[in-house]
């Protein structure tokens, strides 16, 4: 019998949505990695490279600068809180209540005014009016929702006439070949620990996720895989379990996303590359030049090329982000 069978069977199982499954027990869904808003940027780190390439990215595809954005599923307040010194306004939207206090939490340490959080119930429609915003982006937060169409067409009724949404998600192709089944291990707030075992159907493109909560830190499952987690492993550590509870997800690929998009009514669904892939390769790049020390230099390096690969068309089939236009 296989593990997700044996949880079944063992377990009063049930489905929740994304906010129940795990966001709403997470100090922060970054491990408090994320530049700027966590940590100082700092130039010989490749990530903070791809931030403030995705942080141009946000901001060139949308034409955004000066204007009124929604983004979709903030976790920490990314990419809000990084796109608010350039614009007139950001409200973050999640379904986690958790999220949206930290994201708070995080705009009054920043000293941030321009960028407000709230919460919705997630499946409800988007709790704003017609035409409302002038750009939206959401980065692998659509998915997380339990019927990504309807969000889409979410989208398209609270832009405005020209409005753009640019996409970001997460494909199931790249787990293809060996990593369908996988352990993932969430620290929770509490001390306590979450296995989340996924159970990926790559053509099928959805996910069944399987959360046991067990009163153990995280550091006891550290060195453990997908594999490890039998049923003779939980029996061994069944009086430590506290629940387990299920969340099933949509992941659509670049194809299913410019179809959906095409038929709600986008003018265009344009699949480009990515800003924040074309910075981290300028750090590949410039990574040993002592002149690219500081912030404004590396902007300085990073805009022109974020602004120009965020143009060119890239083969939908490689799932790249995504620029639609209403």
């Amino acid at each position: 019998m296989d593990i997700f069978s044996w949880l079944e069977r063992e377990f009063e199982t049930q489905f929740c949505t994304s906010d129940k499954f795990i966001y709403d027990d997470m100090d922060s869904q970054s491990d408090f990695s994320l530049p700027i808003v966590y940590q100082p940027f700092d130039a010989a780190q490749r990530s903070h490279w791809a931030d403030r390439g995705y942080l141009y990215d946000f901001l060139y595809t949308t034409n955004s600068e000066g204007k009124k954005v929604l983004d979709f599923g903030p976790g920490d307040g990314w990419p809000s809180l990084i796109i608010a010194p350039f614009i007139q306004e950001v409200i973050g939207l999640d379904s986690s209540a958790q999220r949206v206090a930290v994201c708070k939490k995080n705009a009054l340490r920043m000293g941030i005014t321009n960028a407000h959080f709230q919460c919705y119930y997630a499946g409800d429609k988007l709790p704003f009016a017609d035409n409302s915003f002038d750009a939206i982006t959401a980065a692998s937060s659509v998915e997380q929702t339990p019927d990504p169409y309807q969000t889409l067409e979410e989208f398209y009724r609270v832009l405005k006439p020209g409005g753009k949404l640019r996409l970001f998600y997460e494909s199931l192709n790249e787990y293809a070949g060996g990593n369908e089944n996988e352990l993932w291990i969430a620290g929770l707030k509490d001390g306590c620990s979450r296995l989340i075992l996924f159970d990926r159907h790559i053509h099928e493109e959805y996910v069944v996720q399987y959360g046991i909560t067990v009163s153990l830190p995280k550091e006891a499952f550290d060195k453990m895989s997908f594999l490890d987690i039998t049923p003779e492993f939980l029996r061994q550590i069944r009086g430590q379990i506290c629940d387990v509870r299920k969340l099933w997800t949509q992941h659509p690929s670049g194809k299913t996303y410019q179809r959906w998009l095409g038929e709600i009514g986008f003018s265009k669904v344009i699949p480009t590359y990515s800003g924040g892939s074309a910075a981290a390769k300028l750090y590949d790049n410039y990574q040993t030049s002592m002149q690219l020390r500081d912030l404004a230099a590396v902007d300085a390096l990073i805009r022109p090329t974020v602004r120009v690969v965020t143009q060119l068309l890239a083969p939908v089939e490689l799932n790249p982000p995504i620029t639609a236009i209403k």
